[in-house]
């Protein structure tokens, strides 16, 4: 059912529209200013896109996409997940095909002029003929054309890609009235407005065979040598910002439910620090239920993500690697972004979350409790509409094996 919107929020939804087509006006100005050369066929590209597990993955179709329109051309990524100790492109995207060269940089190593003007004089040596902006979904304008000053001092002729997406004017209002594509449908028209052309929308990381080999051991000595014919759902409690976090208690309710009506088998997943957390939802639970976190690193996360039946997740990067492998997530969403803007990607996902709540969406405190607002039952009936769903695909391909 269709939302009315207030007169007064149209208004404001406005402004924001046209706020963000000022600014970018403005970006693309200084951007063709700057970057007066159009790169027909560039042989040695630098791609920028920062970010941490969710970002970077939301970004792999773009990346393919860059590799597929330029299939000769040497290609580098510039990345940086901020501090050492947070995860991201390392982590996922070592050894990708897609990529000629991954150069990784930290916040503490361009904390000082000098760093940043050895950081400058390193890449400029490179000689890259065209700069590949990968935007965040919340760069600003001062951010953008600082990156486009980076890209100039660097020595490129040609660059594009930025642009300015969101903006916190009237947060209230937008979330509560807008809905948009998710992040990497997103990044995607991105290209194809810089007439990089992509056909489909593809994932790929490279998991090699003996993490490969640990998954299955692991599920075979857990669930036994027919794990893949069982459900098995997997259970991310993690979050990057407290905030984000559905009550562990509820996870708890919500794994003992499942298990008692379909006796299925379930992995809790997440870094060294959901460790606790996970034991939390394993108690009480005498068997059929795994706690892996901070056992595996992320690609050993992804391949466990591709035996498993669904995933419930926090809104957090394990929603996002899910469905990269194409795994059906009930998603726990608070009001920090744009819904639809950082769902995971694909569909027969069940997302939930509340809006029109009274409170400043821009406050942690106020986007905890429309986490918290999201009840046992509600993410109950989620699960049993997707085991509904399986049961019903998996007992149809039965028939059809029969016949």
């Amino acid at each position: 059912m269709n939302q009315r919107v207030p007169f007064i929020k149209k208004l404001q939804l406005l402004m924001v529209g046209l706020w963000i087509k000022w600014l970018n006006f403005w970006i693309l100005f200084f951007q063709k200013l700057f970057f007066c050369q159009k790169a027909s066929n560039p042989q040695n590209i630098l791609i920028y896109k920062i970010g941490n597990i969710g970002d970077i993955v939301c970004a792999v179709p773009s990346f393919i996409a860059i590799r597929r329109f330029y299939p000769n051309a040497k290609i580098t990524i510039l990345t940086s997940p901020g501090v050492k100790s947070a995860p991201g492109a390392r982590e996922l995207l070592t050894g990708a095909w897609y990529f000629n060269e991954m150069k990784i940089y930290y916040a503490d190593e361009i904390d000082s002029l000098s760093k940043k003007i050895n950081f400058i004089k390193d890449l400029r040596g490179n000689n890259y003929d065209l700069f590949i902006q990968i935007p965040d979904d919340l760069a600003n304008f001062k951010t953008l054309f600082r990156n486009m000053i980076f890209a100039k001092f660097i020595g490129v002729k040609s660059a594009f890609g930025f642009k300015i997406r969101t903006i916190q004017l009237f947060k209230k209002t937008q979330v509560d009235y807008l809905f948009k594509k998710n992040e990497v449908e997103n990044l995607i028209e991105i290209l194809k407005e810089n007439e990089v052309d992509c056909k489909n929308i593809e994932f790929s990381f490279n998991i090699d065979v003996n993490k490969k080999i640990k998954i299955d051991n692991i599920l075979t000595k857990n669930f036994g040598l027919d794990y893949k014919k069982k459900l098995i759902i997997a259970i991310s409690p993690a979050g990057k910002r407290e905030a984000n976090k559905w009550p562990i208690e509820r996870y708890k309710e919500l794994v003992a439910y499942i298990k008692k009506k379909y006796g299925v088998k379930f992995v809790v997943i997440g870094g060294q620090t959901e460790f606790t957390d996970a034991e939390i939802i394993k108690s009480g639970i005498s068997n059929g239920i795994l706690n892996l976190a901070g056992e595996l690193d992320l690609l050993e996360n992804l391949e466990l993500l591709k035996r498993c039946s669904f995933l419930v997740s926090n809104d957090t990067g394990t929603a996002h690697m899910a469905a990269a492998v194409g795994l059906s997530v009930v998603g726990i969403y608070g009001v920090r972004n744009v819904f639809g803007s950082w769902f995971p990607y694909g569909k027969n996902h069940k997302i939930l979350y509340h809006k029109f709540i009274d409170c400043d969406y821009q406050r942690e405190e106020c986007i905890k409790k429309s986490v918290e607002l999201i009840t046992f039952n509600e993410a109950a009936r989620a699960c049993d509409d997707i085991i509904e769903e399986l049961n019903k695909n998996y007992h149809g391909l039965q028939r059809k094996i029969l016949r």
